[in-house]
């Protein structure tokens, strides 16, 4: 399975990275190389995103209709997607099994089959804890776009719209202002054996000129041998609990066909949120399996 808002793909970075709420604060300062064009435009972004004193995402709870392609096929499906900071996830998978996991260790994946539970350790289970992973992911990228004010800053500044892009969504992306933002408040999925490895990421972000608001962000590592990049679609933005959400996000992952290398120009997954809790109760027992 391909990362979901790949979201809510986006795919939608870890902010805050602790499972209890952070204090209230200052919206981040960006870097003092920062441009006062770049500067202005960050600005605009983080005051549309929503109040600047809210408190942080720690948890959220979506049910959205989701279509997920893999080569000429496509699977429909209805979910409920669970977070909690800053490594617990519980998602339904195609084939109708709960999967997630509560915690760091492979012994802490799991998937439910109608005979019981399985514990997803071991090497064998590898892509199936990517696939979770791939939610995680999504998760942790959801929640650093949502409040971007909270992101630590290394770099910004104003950017042409990204070469990678397929002509369909280059044509929509020329009409945007692009920001390229540097930080660790990201995610993508990496191999196990570099899973501690930390990492920076450049975001390239589509502002719209009417809002001010994310159209695409591109999510990208930085450094030797980087996870594959994704690019998020963003629309349909909704005001809920002091944020500016985006209910259909598009997923797109690198097509490997194509030279020189660029996104696909289907999306590898449609995600439309039909309902969110913001602040749920959620404890790591809500994330075992059960």
């Amino acid at each position: 399975m391909q990362p979901l808002v790949p979201l809510l793909s986006l795919a939608l970075a870890l902010a805050p990275r602790a499972q209890e709420p952070a204090p209230a604060a200052a919206p981040a300062s960006a870097p003092s190389a920062t441009t006062p064009e770049a500067r202005a435009l960050w600005e605009r972004v983080c005051k549309a995103s929503g109040s600047a004193d809210r408190p942080p995402l720690s948890a959220f709870q979506l049910q959205a209709e989701v279509r997920t392609r893999t080569g000429a096929g496509a699977n429909d499906l209805t979910i409920d997607y669970r977070y909690l900071a800053p490594d617990c996830i519980r998602f339904m998978l195609p084939s109708k099994r709960m999967t997630g996991r509560f915690g760091p260790a492979p012994e802490q994946y799991w998937v439910m089959s109608p005979t019981g539970v399985v514990v997803l350790a071991g090497r064998e289970w590898k892509e199936s804890r990517k696939e979770v992973d791939d939610m995680l992911a999504l998760a942790r990228n959801y929640v650093a776009l949502s409040n971007p004010a909270r992101l630590d800053l290394k770099a910004l500044a104003l950017v042409a719209a990204p070469a990678d892009l397929p002509p369909i969504i280059a044509k929509r992306a020329s009409k945007l202002t692009w920001l390229a933002l540097e930080s660790p408040d990201f995610a993508l999925v990496r191999d196990d054996t570099v899973r501690a490895k930390p990492a920076l990421y450049r975001v390239e972000l589509g502002v719209r000129g009417e809002d001010q608001l994310p159209a695409f962000a591109i999510v990208r590592e930085k450094g030797d041998a980087p996870a594959d990049p994704l690019l998020v679609e963003f629309s349909d933005y909704r005001a809920q609990d002091d944020f500016k959400l985006p209910q259909q996000l598009k997923v797109y992952v690198l097509d490997r066909s194509v030279a020189p290398l660029a996104f696909a120009e289907k999306a590898s997954q449609e995600v439309y949120v039909t309902s969110a809790a913001l602040r749920p109760k959620f404890t790591v027992e809500d994330f075992k399996p059960h």
